[in-house]
Protein backbone atom coordinates (compact mmCIF):
# COMPACT_ATOMS: atom_id res chain seq x y z
CA UNK A 1 0.00 0.00 0.00
CA UNK A 2 1.39 3.36 -0.98
CA UNK A 3 1.51 6.05 1.72
CA UNK A 4 -0.92 8.91 1.29
CA UNK A 5 0.66 12.24 0.42
CA UNK A 6 -2.28 14.40 1.53
CA UNK A 7 -5.41 13.97 3.57
CA UNK A 8 -8.38 13.34 1.25
CA UNK A 9 -12.14 13.54 1.63
CA UNK A 10 -12.18 9.72 1.89
CA UNK A 11 -9.83 9.71 4.90
CA UNK A 12 -11.73 12.48 6.63
CA UNK A 13 -15.11 11.00 5.72
CA UNK A 14 -14.40 7.68 7.45
CA UNK A 15 -14.06 9.45 10.77
CA UNK A 16 -17.19 11.53 10.18
CA UNK A 17 -19.21 8.40 9.34
CA UNK A 18 -18.23 6.77 12.64
CA UNK A 19 -19.20 9.94 14.53
CA UNK A 20 -15.66 10.59 15.76
CA UNK A 21 -15.11 14.36 16.24
CA UNK A 22 -12.62 15.62 13.67
CA UNK A 23 -11.03 18.96 12.82
CA UNK A 24 -8.64 19.90 10.03
CA UNK A 25 -5.77 22.30 10.55
CA UNK A 26 -5.47 24.38 7.41
CA UNK A 27 -4.30 27.92 6.74
CA UNK A 28 -3.22 28.38 10.38
CA UNK A 29 -6.61 27.52 11.96
CA UNK A 30 -8.75 24.54 12.90
CA UNK A 31 -12.01 23.94 11.06
CA UNK A 32 -14.59 21.47 12.37
CA UNK A 33 -16.09 18.96 9.90
CA UNK A 34 -19.80 18.90 10.76
CA UNK A 35 -21.10 16.17 8.42
CA UNK A 36 -20.24 14.08 5.38
CA UNK A 37 -21.79 16.82 3.24
CA UNK A 38 -18.78 18.99 4.11
CA UNK A 39 -16.40 16.58 2.35
CA UNK A 40 -18.49 15.32 -0.57
CA UNK A 41 -16.40 17.17 -3.16
CA UNK A 42 -13.05 15.41 -3.75
CA UNK A 43 -11.21 18.70 -4.35
CA UNK A 44 -12.72 21.29 -2.02
CA UNK A 45 -13.98 20.74 1.53
CA UNK A 46 -15.87 22.89 3.99
CA UNK A 47 -15.32 23.40 7.71
CA UNK A 48 -16.69 25.53 10.53
CA UNK A 49 -14.52 27.92 12.52
CA UNK A 50 -14.85 28.86 16.20
CA UNK A 51 -17.42 31.54 15.33
CA UNK A 52 -19.69 29.13 13.50
CA UNK A 53 -18.74 30.41 10.02
CA UNK A 54 -18.19 27.92 7.19
CA UNK A 55 -14.99 28.15 5.11
CA UNK A 56 -13.73 26.37 1.99
CA UNK A 57 -10.38 24.64 2.03
CA UNK A 58 -8.10 22.65 -0.28
CA UNK A 59 -7.38 19.13 1.07
CA UNK A 60 -3.76 19.47 -0.11
CA UNK A 61 -3.21 22.36 2.31
CA UNK A 62 -4.23 20.35 5.40
CA UNK A 63 -1.25 20.17 7.75
CA UNK A 64 -2.74 17.85 10.37
CA UNK A 65 -5.98 16.49 11.84
CA UNK A 66 -7.39 16.71 15.33
CA UNK A 67 -9.29 13.49 16.02
CA UNK A 68 -11.04 13.41 19.39
CA UNK A 69 -8.43 15.93 20.52
CA UNK A 70 -5.46 13.83 19.28
CA UNK A 71 -3.12 15.35 16.72
CA UNK A 72 -2.59 13.21 13.61
CA UNK A 73 -0.06 14.09 10.91
CA UNK A 74 0.46 12.34 7.58
CA UNK A 75 3.43 10.40 9.02
CA UNK A 76 1.56 9.17 12.09
CA UNK A 77 -1.46 8.23 9.96
CA UNK A 78 0.65 6.21 7.47
CA UNK A 79 2.63 4.49 10.24
CA UNK A 80 -0.56 3.60 12.14
CA UNK A 81 -1.86 1.87 9.03
CA UNK A 82 1.44 -0.02 8.58
CA UNK A 83 2.30 1.77 5.35
CA UNK A 84 5.97 1.86 4.30
CA UNK A 85 6.88 5.51 4.09
CA UNK A 86 10.38 4.79 2.70
CA UNK A 87 12.10 6.10 5.75
CA UNK A 88 13.33 2.70 7.03
CA UNK A 89 16.57 2.98 5.01
CA UNK A 90 17.48 6.13 6.82
CA UNK A 91 19.36 6.07 10.06
CA UNK A 92 16.68 6.65 12.63
CA UNK A 93 17.40 8.79 15.58
CA UNK A 94 16.07 7.73 18.96
CA UNK A 95 12.43 8.75 19.12
CA UNK A 96 11.43 11.14 21.77
CA UNK A 97 8.79 10.06 24.27
CA UNK A 98 6.01 12.32 22.86
CA UNK A 99 6.36 10.72 19.39
CA UNK A 100 5.94 7.19 20.82
CA UNK A 101 2.91 8.37 22.71
CA UNK A 102 1.46 9.92 19.54
CA UNK A 103 1.88 6.62 17.64
CA UNK A 104 0.14 4.71 20.40
CA UNK A 105 -2.69 7.20 20.36
CA UNK A 106 -3.12 6.77 16.60
CA UNK A 107 -3.27 2.98 16.93
CA UNK A 108 -5.92 3.41 19.57
CA UNK A 109 -7.86 5.70 17.22
CA UNK A 110 -7.79 3.20 14.36
CA UNK A 111 -9.13 0.50 16.68
CA UNK A 112 -11.92 2.85 17.73
CA UNK A 113 -12.69 3.55 14.07
CA UNK A 114 -13.08 -0.16 13.40
CA UNK A 115 -15.29 -0.76 16.42
CA UNK A 116 -17.42 2.30 15.65
CA UNK A 117 -17.87 1.27 12.01
CA UNK A 118 -18.87 -2.25 13.00
CA UNK A 119 -21.41 -0.82 15.42
CA UNK A 120 -22.76 1.53 12.72
CA UNK A 121 -23.14 -1.37 10.27
CA UNK A 122 -25.05 -3.41 12.86
CA UNK A 123 -27.38 -0.49 13.55
CA UNK A 124 -27.95 -0.02 9.80
CA UNK A 125 -28.78 -3.72 9.39
CA UNK A 126 -31.25 -3.57 12.26
CA UNK A 127 -32.89 -0.49 10.73
CA UNK A 128 -33.21 -2.27 7.38
CA UNK A 129 -34.82 -5.28 9.07
CA UNK A 130 -37.31 -3.01 10.86
CA UNK A 131 -38.12 -1.29 7.55
CA UNK A 132 -38.59 -4.66 5.84
CA UNK A 133 -40.97 -5.77 8.60
CA UNK A 134 -43.00 -2.53 8.28
CA UNK A 135 -43.24 -2.89 4.48
CA UNK A 136 -44.42 -6.49 4.78
CA UNK A 137 -47.10 -5.37 7.23
CA UNK A 138 -48.31 -2.63 4.85
CA UNK A 139 -48.36 -5.13 1.99
CA UNK A 140 -50.48 -7.49 4.09
CA UNK A 141 -52.91 -4.68 4.96
CA UNK A 142 -53.21 -3.70 1.29
CA UNK A 143 -54.05 -7.26 0.26
CA UNK A 144 -56.75 -7.39 2.95
CA UNK A 145 -58.38 -4.14 1.76
CA UNK A 146 -61.87 -4.97 0.43
CA UNK A 147 -62.49 -4.36 -3.26
CA UNK A 148 -65.86 -5.46 -4.59
CA UNK A 149 -67.05 -5.19 -8.20
CA UNK A 150 -64.26 -2.73 -9.01
CA UNK A 151 -65.45 -0.30 -6.30
CA UNK A 152 -63.72 0.70 -3.05
CA UNK A 153 -66.71 0.21 -0.77
CA UNK A 154 -65.13 1.62 2.37
CA UNK A 155 -64.12 4.82 0.60
CA UNK A 156 -67.63 6.21 0.34
CA UNK A 157 -67.08 7.07 -3.33
CA UNK A 158 -69.22 4.37 -4.94
CA UNK A 159 -70.52 6.62 -7.72
CA UNK A 160 -72.00 3.65 -9.54
CA UNK A 161 -74.35 3.06 -6.60
CA UNK A 162 -75.93 6.52 -6.46
CA UNK A 163 -79.66 5.99 -6.20
CA UNK A 164 -80.98 8.99 -4.27
CA UNK A 165 -80.33 12.73 -4.12
CA UNK A 166 -78.97 12.12 -0.62
CA UNK A 167 -76.23 9.93 -2.13
CA UNK A 168 -75.44 12.63 -4.69
CA UNK A 169 -75.42 15.37 -2.03
CA UNK A 170 -72.95 13.41 0.13
CA UNK A 171 -70.60 12.86 -2.77
CA UNK A 172 -70.38 16.44 -4.02
CA UNK A 173 -70.17 17.74 -0.44
CA UNK A 174 -67.09 15.60 0.24
CA UNK A 175 -65.13 16.47 -2.89
CA UNK A 176 -62.55 18.70 -1.19
CA UNK A 177 -59.16 17.14 -1.73
CA UNK A 178 -57.12 17.55 1.44
CA UNK A 179 -54.18 15.28 2.20
CA UNK A 180 -54.88 15.62 5.91
CA UNK A 181 -58.40 14.20 5.81
CA UNK A 182 -59.58 10.72 4.93
CA UNK A 183 -62.01 11.72 2.20
CA UNK A 184 -59.25 13.39 0.20
CA UNK A 185 -57.01 10.33 0.46
CA UNK A 186 -59.83 8.06 -0.64
CA UNK A 187 -60.58 10.27 -3.66
CA UNK A 188 -56.93 10.04 -4.67
CA UNK A 189 -56.96 6.26 -4.22
CA UNK A 190 -60.14 5.86 -6.27
CA UNK A 191 -58.64 8.01 -9.06
CA UNK A 192 -55.38 6.04 -9.04
CA UNK A 193 -57.27 2.75 -9.39
CA UNK A 194 -59.42 4.09 -12.20
CA UNK A 195 -62.72 4.23 -10.32
CA UNK A 196 -63.05 8.00 -10.75
CA UNK A 197 -61.98 10.30 -13.63
CA UNK A 198 -58.74 12.17 -12.93
CA UNK A 199 -60.35 15.61 -13.10
CA UNK A 200 -62.26 14.91 -9.88
CA UNK A 201 -59.01 15.41 -7.97
CA UNK A 202 -58.71 18.98 -9.29
CA UNK A 203 -62.07 20.27 -8.01
CA UNK A 204 -63.06 21.14 -4.48
CA UNK A 205 -66.54 22.65 -4.85
CA UNK A 206 -69.89 21.42 -6.14
CA UNK A 207 -69.90 24.09 -8.89
CA UNK A 208 -66.38 23.11 -9.96
CA UNK A 209 -67.35 19.45 -10.11
CA UNK A 210 -70.57 20.10 -12.05
CA UNK A 211 -68.74 22.36 -14.54
CA UNK A 212 -66.24 19.60 -15.30
CA UNK A 213 -69.01 16.98 -15.42
CA UNK A 214 -71.20 18.74 -18.01
CA UNK A 215 -68.20 19.55 -20.22
CA UNK A 216 -66.88 16.00 -20.59
CA UNK A 217 -65.79 15.01 -24.07
CA UNK A 218 -68.65 12.88 -25.44
CA UNK A 219 -66.13 10.36 -26.76
CA UNK A 220 -64.29 10.10 -23.43
CA UNK A 221 -66.97 10.73 -20.84
CA UNK A 222 -67.00 8.68 -17.65
CA UNK A 223 -69.17 5.61 -17.34
CA UNK A 224 -72.09 5.15 -14.97
CA UNK A 225 -73.67 8.00 -13.06
CA UNK A 226 -70.94 10.56 -13.81
CA UNK A 227 -71.50 9.94 -17.50
CA UNK A 228 -75.14 10.96 -17.09
CA UNK A 229 -73.99 14.37 -15.89
CA UNK A 230 -72.41 15.17 -19.27
CA UNK A 231 -74.15 17.51 -21.73
CA UNK A 232 -73.98 16.58 -25.40
CA UNK A 233 -71.31 18.60 -27.19
CA UNK A 234 -73.79 19.90 -29.79
CA UNK A 235 -76.13 21.22 -27.12
CA UNK A 236 -73.18 22.60 -25.15
CA UNK A 237 -72.10 24.66 -28.17
CA UNK A 238 -75.22 26.84 -28.02
CA UNK A 239 -74.67 27.78 -24.39
CA UNK A 240 -72.60 30.86 -23.70
CA UNK A 241 -70.64 31.33 -20.47
CA UNK A 242 -73.32 33.41 -18.75
CA UNK A 243 -76.04 30.83 -19.33
CA UNK A 244 -73.72 27.99 -18.29
CA UNK A 245 -72.71 29.69 -15.03
CA UNK A 246 -76.33 30.42 -14.16
CA UNK A 247 -77.35 26.88 -15.09
CA UNK A 248 -74.68 25.39 -12.80
CA UNK A 249 -75.90 27.50 -9.89
CA UNK A 250 -79.44 26.37 -10.64
CA UNK A 251 -78.41 22.68 -10.72
CA UNK A 252 -76.43 22.93 -7.47
CA UNK A 253 -79.39 24.56 -5.75
CA UNK A 254 -81.76 21.98 -7.25
CA UNK A 255 -79.66 18.97 -6.17
CA UNK A 256 -78.94 20.21 -2.66
CA UNK A 257 -82.59 21.16 -2.05
CA UNK A 258 -84.05 17.74 -2.85
CA UNK A 259 -85.13 15.43 0.01
CA UNK A 260 -82.31 12.99 0.72
CA UNK A 261 -84.49 9.92 0.24
CA UNK A 262 -85.84 11.03 -3.18
CA UNK A 263 -84.78 8.60 -5.87
CA UNK A 264 -82.95 10.10 -8.84
CA UNK A 265 -84.21 7.57 -11.36
CA UNK A 266 -82.50 5.82 -14.25
CA UNK A 267 -83.84 8.38 -16.71
CA UNK A 268 -81.95 11.27 -15.07
CA UNK A 269 -80.35 13.35 -17.81
CA UNK A 270 -78.38 16.58 -17.58
CA UNK A 271 -79.29 17.22 -21.23
CA UNK A 272 -82.97 17.37 -20.28
CA UNK A 273 -82.21 19.60 -17.30
CA UNK A 274 -80.34 22.07 -19.53
CA UNK A 275 -83.10 22.08 -22.16
CA UNK A 276 -85.70 22.73 -19.47
CA UNK A 277 -83.60 25.54 -18.04
CA UNK A 278 -83.09 27.17 -21.46
CA UNK A 279 -86.83 26.89 -22.18
CA UNK A 280 -87.52 28.70 -18.92
CA UNK A 281 -84.99 31.39 -19.82
CA UNK A 282 -86.85 31.79 -23.15
CA UNK A 283 -90.06 32.54 -21.27
CA UNK A 284 -91.45 29.01 -21.03
CA UNK A 285 -91.00 28.32 -24.76
CA UNK A 286 -89.08 25.19 -25.80
CA UNK A 287 -85.79 25.58 -27.60
CA UNK A 288 -87.62 24.60 -30.77
CA UNK A 289 -88.60 28.30 -31.01
CA UNK A 290 -91.88 30.25 -31.19
CA UNK A 291 -94.97 28.98 -32.92
CA UNK A 292 -94.93 29.83 -36.60
CA UNK A 293 -97.82 32.25 -36.13
CA UNK A 294 -95.58 34.61 -34.20
CA UNK A 295 -93.52 36.91 -36.40
CA UNK A 296 -93.54 34.55 -39.38
CA UNK A 297 -91.75 37.18 -41.40
CA UNK A 298 -88.59 36.56 -39.34
CA UNK A 299 -88.90 32.82 -38.90
CA UNK A 300 -86.67 31.92 -41.81
CA UNK A 301 -84.34 34.89 -41.55
CA UNK A 302 -80.85 34.37 -40.16
CA UNK A 303 -79.23 37.42 -38.64
CA UNK A 304 -75.57 37.99 -39.26
CA UNK A 305 -72.75 38.85 -36.91
CA UNK A 306 -72.64 42.61 -36.39
CA UNK A 307 -76.35 43.18 -37.11
CA UNK A 308 -78.29 45.33 -34.66
CA UNK A 309 -81.40 43.54 -33.40
CA UNK A 310 -84.30 44.30 -31.10
CA UNK A 311 -86.24 41.89 -28.89
CA UNK A 312 -89.90 42.12 -30.05
CA UNK A 313 -91.41 39.41 -27.83
CA UNK A 314 -93.74 41.21 -25.37
CA UNK A 315 -93.83 38.10 -23.16
CA UNK A 316 -90.04 37.99 -22.78
CA UNK A 317 -88.53 39.60 -19.70
CA UNK A 318 -85.89 41.16 -21.97
CA UNK A 319 -88.52 42.70 -24.31
CA UNK A 320 -87.22 45.91 -25.82
CA UNK A 321 -83.55 45.08 -25.42
CA UNK A 322 -81.38 46.19 -28.35
CA UNK A 323 -77.93 44.91 -29.15
CA UNK A 324 -75.29 43.83 -31.63
CA UNK A 325 -75.25 40.19 -32.73
CA UNK A 326 -71.95 38.55 -31.85
CA UNK A 327 -72.78 34.97 -32.75
CA UNK A 328 -75.45 32.86 -34.53
CA UNK A 329 -75.68 29.21 -33.48
CA UNK A 330 -77.64 26.20 -34.72
CA UNK A 331 -79.64 24.23 -32.19
CA UNK A 332 -79.08 20.45 -32.28
CA UNK A 333 -81.28 18.11 -34.29
CA UNK A 334 -82.56 20.86 -36.61
CA UNK A 335 -84.35 22.70 -33.82
CA UNK A 336 -83.63 26.14 -35.24
CA UNK A 337 -81.18 28.92 -34.49
CA UNK A 338 -80.35 31.26 -31.64
CA UNK A 339 -78.67 34.65 -31.73
CA UNK A 340 -76.31 35.81 -29.01
CA UNK A 341 -76.20 39.59 -28.82
CA UNK A 342 -74.57 42.19 -26.59
CA UNK A 343 -77.09 44.63 -25.13
CA UNK A 344 -76.53 48.32 -25.78
CA UNK A 345 -79.50 49.92 -24.03
CA UNK A 346 -80.92 49.87 -20.50
CA UNK A 347 -84.11 48.41 -19.09
CA UNK A 348 -85.45 47.04 -15.81
CA UNK A 349 -84.11 43.56 -16.60
CA UNK A 350 -81.16 44.33 -18.85
CA UNK A 351 -78.26 46.77 -19.15
CA UNK A 352 -75.43 47.65 -21.56
CA UNK A 353 -72.81 44.93 -21.92
CA UNK A 354 -75.14 42.10 -20.92
CA UNK A 355 -75.02 39.02 -23.19
CA UNK A 356 -78.42 37.55 -24.12
CA UNK A 357 -79.28 34.44 -26.08
CA UNK A 358 -82.65 34.34 -27.89
CA UNK A 359 -84.28 32.30 -30.66
CA UNK A 360 -84.20 34.42 -33.79
CA UNK A 361 -88.01 34.58 -34.06
CA UNK A 362 -88.00 36.80 -30.98
CA UNK A 363 -85.83 39.36 -32.76
CA UNK A 364 -85.98 41.75 -35.68
CA UNK A 365 -83.53 44.00 -37.38
CA UNK A 366 -83.45 47.33 -35.55
CA UNK A 367 -84.15 50.37 -37.74
CA UNK A 368 -83.35 53.01 -35.16
CA UNK A 369 -86.97 53.68 -34.11
CA UNK A 370 -88.47 52.87 -30.73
Amino acid sequence: MEPIKAFSNVVIGQFVLTRIPIKVYVDSRYLTITSTDDVQDPLIGFGMDEDGQMHRFDYRRIEQLSISGNIVTLDTYNKALGVDTGEDSKEEEPEEEPKKEESIQMSEITRKVKVAREKAYKEELLALKDKETALKLKQKELKAEPIEDGIIREAGYTWEDIKTFGDFQNHISNLKVDKNIKTGKEVGKAIALGFLPGWVGNVDTAIGFLKKAINQDDAKKASGFIGKLDVDDELQDIVDDTIEDNFLKYIEKFVMSQPANTKIGDDFSMNKKLQTYIAKEFDERTIYGFEESVNEIHHNYTFGTGDIVKNINPNCKHFGSIGVVKKIMDLPNGMGKVAIYTVGNSGSTYKPGMSLTKTIDQLEMYNGRR
